[in-house]
C-alpha cells in the first residue's frame, strides 16, 4: 500500500494524518490522473505515468528535471539571462570595446610581460620557431607526415595549400562560411549580398 496526500505537497499540502490515505498502487497511479486532469500540474502527471508504468524510469527522471528545471529559472531566474549577448564579441560590440580597452591598458601589458620574463616565453624572432610554417609532401595521402620548416624543401607545400587543392570546388559547400545576427545562421558564400549587411556594425560570426 502507498501513502497519498489527498491534498499533493507541491499544492501546500502537509504530512498530517487527515492529510493522508492509503492506497493501491493503481488506486494511487489513478488519483494523480484525476488531479492531473484537474489541476493541470506536472508533478501529479509524473506520479500518474511514473506509477502506472506508462514511462521508463529514465524518462521519469528526464522530465522531472526538465520541469524542475523550469521551475527554478520561473521562480529564481535564469542566471545566464543576457549572458549570450553581453558576453559575446560578435553581438555585443560595446562589451567587444571594453575587453579591448582593458587587455591594452598599461597595466595589463605590463602584467603580460611580467608572466612572459617570469616564465621566460621567447617571443618574436626570439621564439625558435619564428618564421616556421607547416609544410607536406606534395602527394602526401594525408598530413601525419607534416614537418615545419622555414623554408620548403623540394616537392612541399604548406598544408592549407594541401588542403586548398584537395577540396571540391564544384561542392555546393565550397566558399561557404557560417555567419551570425545574433538569433538565426546563415550559411553564405563571401559575395552574397547579405554578408554585407551582416558584416555592417556587429553582428558576424565566422564559424568555419
Amino acid at each position: 500500500m502507498h501513502k497519498h496526500h489527498i491534498i499533493p505537497k507541491h499544492m501546500g499540502g502537509s504530512d498530517e494524518p487527515e492529510n493522508l490515505i492509503e492506497l493501491t498502487v493503481e488506486e494511487h497511479a489513478e488519483a494523480h490522473r484525476k488531479l492531473f486532469e484537474d489541476y493541470g500540474h506536472w508533478q501529479d502527471y509524473v506520479a500518474w505515468q511514473g506509477l502506472a508504468g506508462l514511462i521508463s524510469k529514465e524518462c521519469l527522471i528526464k522530465n522531472i528535471q526538465s520541469e524542475a528545471g523550469k521551475y527554478r529559472i520561473q521562480k529564481y531566474g535564469n542566471p545566464f539571462s543576457g549572458v549570450r549577448t553581453l558576453g559575446n564579441f560578435a553581438i555585443n560590440d560595446e562589451f567587444r570595446k571594453q575587453v579591448s580597452q582593458l587587455a591594452n591598458s598599461p597595466e595589463a601589458i605590463a602584467k603580460k610581460k611580467k608572466t612572459m620574463a617570469e616564465r621566460k616565453h621567447q617571443q618574436g624572432t626570439k621564439n625558435s620557431q619564428h618564421g616556421t610554417k607547416w609544410y607536406v609532401e606534395e602527394n602526401a595521402e594525408n598530413l601525419s607526415t607534416r614537418k615545419k620548416y622555414k623554408t620548403a624543401p623540394n616537392g612541399w607545400i604548406t598544408t592549407s595549400e594541401w588542403k586548398e587543392r584537395r577540396k571540391d570546388k564544384t561542392n555546393n559547400a565550397y566558399g561557404r562560411h557560417w555567419y551570425n545576427d545574433g538569433i538565426k545562421n546563415f550559411y553564405l558564400k563571401e559575395n552574397d549580398p547579405l554578408v554585407e549587411k551582416l558584416t555592417r556594425g556587429r553582428m558576424v560570426v565566422n564559424l568555419v
